[in-house]
């Protein structure tokens, strides 16, 4: 049994069966291990939490946020959409982190308006749709199937709430556009050879007088070969593409912006953050000039550049935009999302790392609640916040109330829960707090 499970946890198996559709032949396997299929989603995701913390070689940053959507999307499928959305909601971070503006980015928020439209959370839904829509909209134009696609869910989701006034229009819409539609376009999101595929296309048409279109055209070039793992022609890519578009456009445009964001991802994922910094500031300055101020990149830019600045210990600037991402989330989602949860122990984390446990302390029992009512007392994120809060009231001297919150936290893990955190209190705050999400959008080095 022990070497069936070795088998089964390998995540490349886990991929070849899913992909073909095995999926019930997978549970089996499991079931004959003796694990049922909450377990077996524990071992998968750990296997790619630890993954993501070796990164490297094979395990690109796109890989694992390929994984975890694709295990997002196994749960789902399963009907376990509690444990379904933190897959999910950590590869949108992975894929912000990477470049907002990104199609995969859209994907997510796609993945993610269809989970809360099930579970009847209609103005969640329809935000992460929208969202998915301007993205779309942005990196394919307005008449292109991946536009279509969410139309249909954004239709469908107003008819669940009959609201056949914004439904109907919309339906027309989307038929009249399918009238037009082309055949399907190669994507940026998939396997390696479509990816090379579409480099050596893009390449061919990579020539000719500077123009928007050509710098868009090197930029999407630049983000294939980082999808590749090949860095160096990545930001020779990205480069050229920066020139082009401030010669092209002028400074302050945002398609400006996307470069700046996309080569200091880039930088970061080398771990050089004093290159990165400047043009994760000076990308943020033009959005915010030039979009509006609760608009995804700039949330997802804010997010980057804070968590910056906390892996370079500047916990005086990272700490406003932390406070800011929080207000974006809030404004966006509502006070009661399990997203604005996240941005409250990110926030945590920082007080923790700052030593002011007083200010974090609020912010860590507010995630709670709010983690509690979205997904109930046994789940995941609800574990990792009883530990944070473990870790504070230990740091604070109160041994007996961390005891409590951390035995608590273990109780969940012991009722067959997803746990995605194995670490236990000892040492600091600013070792053991855990980041919701990790927070960060490149795995802080080990």
């Amino acid at each position: 049994m022990a070497k069936l499970k070795t088998c089964i946890s390998d995540l490349f198996v886990f991929q070849l069966l899913y992909s073909r559709g095995r999926c019930g032949e997978l549970i089996g396997y499991w079931q004959s291990a003796g694990y049922d299929k909450t377990a077996m989603a524990t071992e998968y995701f750990n296997a790619i939490k630890k993954a993501e913390e070796k990164l490297g070689g094979v395990y690109t940053l796109p890989r694992i946020a390929d994984m975890y959507e694709m295990l997002g999307i196994f749960l789902k499928d399963l009907g376990l959409l509690n444990q379904a959305v933190v897959p999910l909601n950590r590869a949108l971070e992975v894929r912000e982190s990477i470049d907002p503006d990104h199609p995969s980015v859209a994907q997510c928020f796609y993945l993610l308006g269809g989970l809360h439209g099930q579970w009847g959370k209609f103005a969640t839904a329809e935000a992460y749709f929208k969202q998915a829509l301007d993205i779309n909209g942005n990196a394919f134009g307005n008449e292109h199937e991946s536009v279509v696609k969410v139309l249909e869910s954004l239709a469908f989701l107003y008819r669940k709430q009959n609201k056949h006034d914004q439904a109907e229009p919309l339906q027309k819409h989307v038929a009249a556009l399918k009238r037009k539609i082309q055949p399907p376009q190669l994507t940026t999101h998939g396997n390696g050879s479509v990816l090379q595929k579409r480099a050596l296309q893009l390449e061919e048409l990579a020539t000719g007088p500077d123009t928007p279109e050509l710098a868009k055209t090197l930029n999407e070039l630049g983000v294939l070969y980082y999808l590749q793992n090949k860095q160096s022609t990545s930001e020779t890519y990205f480069k050229r593409s920066l020139a082009m578009r401030e010669a092209t456009l002028g400074s302050e445009h945002q398609d400006v912006a996307q470069s700046l964001n996309n080569l200091a991802s880039l930088y970061n994922d080398r771990k050089e953050l004093n290159v990165a910094e400047p043009l994760f500031e000076r990308a943020l300055k033009i959005r915010q000039k030039t979009l509006p101020k609760e608009h995804p990149s700039i949330a997802a830019t804010i997010k980057n550049l804070a968590t910056l600045y906390r892996k370079q210990g500047k916990f005086e600037l990272a700490k406003p935009l932390y406070e800011q991402y929080v207000d974006i989330r809030e404004n966006t989602f509502g006070e009661k999302h399990p997203s604005v949860a996240t941005a409250l122990v990110n926030l945590g984390v920082l007080h923790c790392q700052q030593g002011t446990h007083h200010e974090a302390l609020p912010l860590y029992e507010r995630a709670l609640k709010i983690y509690e009512d979205a997904f109930g007392q046994h789940h995941p994120q609800v574990a990792e916040t009883l530990r944070n809060l473990a870790v504070l009231r230990y740091e604070q001297g109160e041994y007996q109330n961390a005891a409590q919150l951390y035995k608590r936290a273990t109780e969940i893990k012991d009722l067959d829960a997803m746990s995605f955190t194995s670490k236990s209190i000892s040492g600091s705050s600013v070792a053991r707090n855990s980041v919701a999400g990790q927070g960060a959008y490149f795995p802080d080095p080990r």
